[in-house]
C-alpha cells in the first residue's frame, strides 16, 4: 500500500492538498463502478484516452466556484494553458474573490506556486500518478459501454472520480466499495456538445457525487461539479472551461517559471514515509509508543504509517463506507496557547478545528496528538481522543 497523508508541518499539509495528486490514495483504492445508463445511452467506440492525450495543447478560461451550504465562498477565474496527458499546466489568476497564488506553473515534474505580493514561490515535486486523467476517463466510458452490451460476465473496470479543483481545497474522501456511474444525455457547454456523466456511491449519493461534462469530440472535461457533505456542511466545487481552443501547440516556454529576480523560492521538506498493513508491524518498527484508540464499530484499519524527518510521527487510518478517521502522534507538541480549554483530553486543553476535515489536537509531554475525521462529528472525534488520553511513560 501507499500513502501521501500524514505529516505534522502546516506547510507540508498545505502542499499536500495543492499538489496535483488526483483523488486521495489512488494507489490504494480501486472503486468498482456499476453502470446505470439510460435507454438512449450511446456506445462510445472511440479510444477515449488516446483522443484526450493526443490534444496538442489547450487554451481556455477556467472558472472555479466553491459554495458551502448554498453560499458562494470563493470564485476564481484563470487564464489557463495545459497539455493533456501530461502534468504541464499554467494557471494565471484573472480575478478572484479570495487571496490565492497569482500563478501556478507546472513543467510536468515540478509545480511552482507564485505569490506576487510576497515575492515568494513554492516549488513542489509532482508524483507520476498525477497524469492519470486520460486513463480515468477511459475507464469511465468503459463502464458506460458495459450498460449497452449483452456481455454480463465481464467485470466493470475500476474507476476513480476526477480530481477536484482547486488543489488548495481539501478534497473529500470517497470510501472504497461499489459506486455507480450513469449517463445523463448531452448538454452544450459554451457552444460545445458534451456527454454528461454522473458518479456517486450506490447507497448514499448525498455524501459524495460528481458530474462531468466531457467534450463529445475531444473527450476533454469542459466542466466538472463535485459535491460532498461533511459534518452537516454541503460543499460544491464547480470548474468550467470556456473559450476553449484545442491543438494550440502550447510552447514549452509557457510551462517554465519566469518569476522576477527578487522572488524567494522555497522547497518544502519531503519526509520519508513508511506504510504498514497492521498496527503490530508499525509497533515492531518504531520507538514511538503507538496510540490505542477506541474506534467506533464499523471502521476498519486501512493502513498505519511512520514518517521520519524534522518531525517523527506515527499514524493510523480507519474507514467505513462513508467516512474516515485518522490518528496521528508527533514528537513536537503544539503551542498550548492555541487550545481554548473548552475541551480537554486527560486534563490537557484541546483545540477543535471545523471544516471539511474536522480535527481535535492536544499535547502531552513531548508529543502532539491529532484525531481527524471526514464525515465524522466533532463530538465523536473528541470521544476517540479521550480514549487515547495522555499515555504514561513518554
Amino acid at each position: 500500500m501507499a500513502t501521501r497523508h500524514l505529516t505534522s508541518e502546516r506547510l507540508v499539509l498545505t502542499v499536500a492538498t495543492v499538489v496535483v495528486v488526483g483523488v486521495l490514495a489512488v494507489a490504494i483504492w480501486s472503486l468498482a463502478f456499476a453502470s446505470t445508463g439510460t435507454a438512449d445511452q450511446p456506445q462510445i467506440d472511440a479510444d477515449v484516452q488516446q483522443r484526450y492525450q493526443s490534444i496538442d495543447g489547450v487554451n481556455a478560461t477556467q472558472t472555479t466556484t466553491i459554495t458551502r451550504n448554498g453560499t458562494v465562498a470563493s470564485r476564481t477565474t484563470y487564464d489557463a494553458a495545459l497539455r493533456p496527458g501530461t502534468q504541464k499546466k499554467r494557471l494565471v489568476v484573472v480575478n478572484s474573490t479570495v487571496e490565492r497564488y497569482d500563478r501556478r506553473v507546472s513543467n510536468g515534474s515540478m509545480l511552482w506556486l507564485y505569490d506576487q505580493r510576497r515575492a515568494k514561490a513554492t516549488r513542489i515535486s509532482l508524483s507520476k500518478t498525477d497524469s492519470d486523467q486520460g486513463e480515468r476517463l477511459q475507464r469511465l466510458f468503459a463502464n458506460l459501454n458495459m450498460e449497452t452490451t449483452t456481455d454480463t460476465t465481464t467485470d466493470s473496470p475500476s474507476v476513480e472520480p476526477l480530481p477536484v479543483v482547486p488543489r488548495s481545497e481539501q478534497r473529500p474522501t470517497v470510501s472504497a466499495g461499489s459506486m455507480s456511474v450513469s449517463y445523463r444525455g448531452t448538454e452544450s457547454i459554451d457552444g460545445r456538445d458534451a456527454y454528461v456523466i454522473h458518479v456517486a456511491p450506490k447507497d448514499d449519493t448525498a455524501a459524495y457525487e460528481q458530474t462531468v461534462w466531457v467534450d463529445t469530440e475531444q473527450f476533454f472535461p469542459v466542466k466538472k461539479r463535485t459535491a460532498w457533505t461533511a459534518d452537516g456542511e454541503r460543499t460544491v466545487v464547480t470548474t468550467t472551461h470556456t473559450s476553449v481552443t484545442y491543438d494550440t501547440g502550447v510552447s514549452e516556454d509557457v510551462f517554465t517559471p519566469n518569476f522576477p529576480d527578487n522572488t524567494t523560492v522555497t522547497v518544502p521538506e519531503t519526509p520519508e514515509r513508511q506504510t504498514y498493513e497492521s498496527v503490530g508491524a508499525l509497533e515492531a518498527d518504531t520507538e514511538i509508543q503507538v496510540p490505542e484508540p477506541d474506534i467506533p464499530p464499523g471502521y476498519e484499519l486501512t493502513y498505519a504509517t511512520q514518517t521520519r524527518g524534522r518531525i517523527h510521527s506515527v499514524g493510523l487510518r480507519y474507514m467505513n463506507r462513508t467516512s474516515l478517521i485518522t490518528v496521528g502522534k508527533y514528537d513536537r507538541p503544539a503551542n498550548r496557547d492555541s487550545a481554548s480549554g473548552a475541551v480537554t483530553i486527560d486534563g490537557q486543553p484541546a483545540q477543535v478545528s471545523y471544516g471539511l476535515t474536522t480535527s481535535v489536537s492536544w499535547s502531552c509531554e513531548r508529543y502532539r496528538y491529532t484525531v481527524r475525521g471526514e464525515g465524522v462529528s466533532a463530538d465523536r472525534l473528541v470521544t476517540v481522543g479521550q480514549s487515547i488520553g495522555c499515555p504514561g511513560g513518554e
